[in-house]
Order: structure tokens, then C-alpha cells, then sequence
């Protein structure tokens, strides 16, 4: 058995590959283009939830006897003890097999400062995240912001990969079992 993402984005897939091996899984971790149907930023828990489904279902198709992996980042707003509101990105990980298992988890978080997400609304999330706001004005990889506002102490594979080895961990056992 092997492993379908539904993206072709090395971050992603990177991610995948690693949690594999922590886990000590020697399975081919394959890429497929896979259209999120949200926004290129996706805003709150259901754009980007969905995001990551649609992707997984799409990866299901394309390779329907591998684990099939989703993954979509999106911004969310946390109201603190203060009563204010601070930006959030995380991802949901989703996973889907032809046995019909599904599991969902969610990635660590790191704040999205205010001025990158206003003004990535403002262009419009339907083309514009706030990773391309980010590596405009500061530079840096548009596809992993993470790196660029935690001055390299956290990267998006990072977030991701532990994500996914939560989900992956979630599955079970024989599914992670090569068959002899």
C-alpha cells in the first residue's frame, strides 16, 4: 500500500514523507494535483476543512487502494481572555481508504499577524493568501509562511508532520502493515 496526497505541494509532501518515517512506515508517498474548491485562502474551520477533504476524496480517485491524505491550511480567529480577536494558521490533515476509514486532525497553530491577513482580504482570498502577503513584504517561500514569521524556528513541514503523524497513528494497524 501506498500513500496519495492530494497536492503536488513539496511542504505537503515533505510532511508525509517524514511522518512515514517516524513512524517507521516504508510506503511510496505520491503527489497528485487536487483542486481544494475553497478559497486559495481559506478562511475559518469549514473552508478549510473541506479543503483538505476534497482533497483526500480526490486522491482516493486517483489511487483508490492507497491511504489517501488532504491537507489544507487556512486562517482562523481565536477571541482571547481579553476580548480580542488574534489570527491563527493551521491545517486540517484528513484521511480517507477505500475501506472507508476517515480520520481528521489538526496542526499546531501560529499566528497570522493582522496587517498580512487584512490585506489578503482584501485583494481577495480567492486568490491570495496570506503566505504570498507574507514572502511580498518580507520575503521568503509564499508556500511557507511559517518559516518567515517564526524566523525559521518553525516550518510548515514541521506543522504538518506532526499532524500527520497524528492521523496516521489514528488508522488502523493493519492498514500500516505491509502485507507478505
Amino acid at each position: 500500500m501506498n500513500i496519495t496526497v492530494g497536492s503536488t505541494n513539496p511542504h505537503k509532501l515533505e510532511a508525509v514523507q517524514q511522518a512515514c518515517r517516524r513512524l517507521n512506515l516504508y510506503m511510496t508517498v505520491y503527489g497528485v494535483e487536487a483542486i481544494s474548491g475553497q478559497n486559495a485562502q481559506p478562511f475559518g474551520l469549514d473552508e478549510t476543512y473541506w479543503g483538505a477533504r476534497n482533497r483526500a476524496i480526490q486522491a482516493l480517485a486517483h489511487n483508490p487502494k492507497d491511504i489517501a491524505i488532504g491537507i489544507e491550511n487556512g486562517i482562523f480567529e481565536i477571541e482571547t481572555e481579553e476580548d480580542k480577536i488574534k489570527l491563527y494558521d493551521k491545517a486540517f490533515v484528513v484521511i480517507i481508504t477505500e475501506k472507508k476509514d476517515f480520520v481528521v486532525t489538526q496542526s499546531d497553530k501560529i499566528e497570522a499577524p493582522e496587517e498580512f491577513v487584512r490585506l489578503a482580504r482584501f485583494e481577495g482570498f480567492a486568490h491570495r493568501t496570506v503566505g504570498s502577503i507574507v514572502a511580498r513584504m518580507q520575503g521568503g517561500d509564499a508556500a511557507d509562511p511559517h518559516s518567515t514569521l517564526s524566523k525559521g524556528a518553525i516550518s510548515r513541514t514541521t506543522l504538518l508532520k506532526d499532524a500527520v503523524f497524528n492521523a496516521l497513528s489514528l488508522l488502523p494497524k493493519e492498514l500500516l502493515t505491509p502485507s507478505r
